[in-house]
């Protein structure tokens, strides 16, 4: 509950909301996801932009940013292994 109403009260300029989009997408791009966390990216944006992404709702933001950035990392991922060519079976002969 206290963290709906913090979203109502804070209203988020759409510009600043892509700034955010933009430079998290940045950083993680440029990272290794195996090491990255939601967290780490939120700190690196916060010092790129100089602004506290902690606090609601730039976390929800943040968070967002990440979750579909990883689902389309999947996607290509999984794309690119169905392209693969598929290892034939060797056909012996007795």
């Amino acid at each position: 509950m206290e963290e709906e109403v913090a979203r109502e009260e804070v209203e988020i300029d759409k510009d600043l909301q892509r700034k955010i989009e933009k430079t998290v997408k940045k950083i993680l791009k440029k990272s290794n996801l195996y090491k990255m966390t939601e967290i780490k990216a939120r700190e690196q944006a916060s010092v790129e932009l100089d602004l506290d992404l902690s606090q609601d709702p730039y976390k929800v933001i943040v968070r967002e940013v990440v979750e579909n950035f990883i689902e389309e990392a999947i996607k290509v991922v999984g794309n690119k292994i169905a392209k693969l060519p598929t290892k034939k079976e060797s056909r012996v002969s007795i």
